[in-house]
């Protein structure tokens, strides 16, 4: 499909020759061609020249209805050879009423299969690809290259000419010489529990992953849409286009943003994912075709075991705190606290869970601070006592 900036100065004539216009007057609940909807909706001069172009090919097709298939052929590759030859739209009106009636019969009469850029890939088989419990640093890889082990913090960045630059926590940049993204391949970002990564896309959006989190995301953006698959936890900030959506995929949702900031979980060890929007608007499409749209300072979730969804307003910033490496919490279980600081240092806690859900804490906790640090604030502040076993086990009790 041609660049959408290209719609904005179409003539009617333009739309009624255009290919994918067509197909979307036989589709026009196809998400593949919704670039068209947005227009008709937010531009009106548009609107007029596409509703013109649509009654005039609708009535093309009455008088051309007993055209047969191999008919329609022939005269369809008549219409290409002379596309070939010239794309003037001034030739005699009879010869581009008889190829518009073909294009139109031939699209309207029968079934087109489109292809994304990114058609037939299996996110989901892609992700299972990456185990975060094999990895002990930020991992990506690009296509078919070897992985490539990035420091904590690492911020992996795709130019418009497809290449790879990352700067590290110090602000330094290196280009990845030798790893450039070719032939539409796809890539992946690993982040351990214990680590943080970002990835900033050519256009400009940007994907915070918290600690145990992975994204999976093309070469290059389709015409219609940006897409990218997330496991985990991610905070998006996209770039405005509101002819180009973009969709964060998870394995039991569609996000699908025009430009926005929100905060995606979707973590596979737990029944629930959720979205938290912070500006803008999103829609969220669930597995069961279900459509939500929520506004800012709302939590949509959706439960997989008993397929219910609901929004209700939220303090936004106790859910996207970490991306400022800060936990915030208002009257938490402390058992839930230990798994997001234990999600955040990479380490494991061993206690009793159910003499841990009697203890709720409010309050800040600064996890750019060592772990030992932390532990000494949760233990002035609630009932506990903790034993260090090792470096990557501490035990809990409550005291007595």
């Amino acid at each position: 499909m041609k660049n959408y900036t290209h719609y904005l100065d179409y003539t009617v004539e333009q739309w009624v020759e255009d290919p994918d216009f067509l197909k979307w007057l036989k589709e026009p609940n196809s998400d593949y061609y919704s670039v068209f909807s947005r227009l008709k909706k937010m531009e009106p001069d548009v609107a007029q020249k596409m509703d013109e172009a649509q009654n005039l090919l609708f009535e093309m097709i009455a008088v051309e209805p007993s055209l047969s298939k191999d008919t329609v052929e022939k005269i369809w590759k008549g219409v290409q050879r002379e596309t070939r030859k010239s794309k003037q739209i001034s030739r005699t009106m009879q010869i581009w009423r008889v190829s518009v009636a073909a294009t139109v019969l031939l699209v309207l009469g029968f079934t087109v299969l489109m292809h994304n850029v990114n058609s037939g890939v299996s996110y989901n088989d892609l992700s299972e690809n990456i185990s975060l419990d094999s990895i002990k640093n930020v991992t990506l890889k690009i296509g078919d290259n070897s992985e490539i082990l990035l420091s904590n913090k690492a911020e992996v960045m795709i130019t418009d000419d497809n290449r790879i630059i990352v700067r590290t926590a110090k602000g330094e940049e290196m280009s990845m010489s030798g790893v450039e993204f070719s032939d539409k391949k796809m890539g992946w970002l690993a982040v351990p529990k214990g680590k943080r990564a970002s990835v900033s896309f050519a256009d400009g959006s940007k994907a915070t992953l918290r600690p145990g989190s992975k994204i999976v995301f093309p070469s290059e953006f389709g015409k219609i849409n940006r897409e990218i698959f997330v496991e985990g936890e991610v905070f998006m900030e996209v770039t405005k286009n509101k002819l180009k959506p973009f969709i964060v995929k998870t394995d039991k949702m569609d996000v699908e943003v025009l430009g926005t900031s929100f905060d995606v979980q979707a973590y596979p060890s737990q029944n629930t994912q959720s979205v938290i929007l912070v500006t803008g608007l999103v829609n969220v499409k669930t597995t069961s075709n279900r459509v939500t749209q929520i506004t800012p300072n709302q939590k949509f979730t959706l439960n997989a075991s008993s397929n219910t969804e609901i929004v209700k307003q939220v303090k936004v910033y106790d859910y996207i705190s970490w991306k400022e490496d800060i936990l915030s919490f208002e009257s938490e279980k402390l058992s839930v606290v230990l798994k997001a600081i234990s999600n955040y240092y990479g380490i494991t806690f061993n206690y009793n869970a159910e003499q841990l859900n009697q203890i709720t804490l409010s309050g800040k906790l600064n996890l750019n601070d060592n772990i030992e640090d932390v532990m000494l604030v949760l233990t002035a502040t609630a009932n506990i006592k903790y034993e260090t076993i090792n470096t990557n086990i501490i035990k809990i009790d409550v005291k007595q």
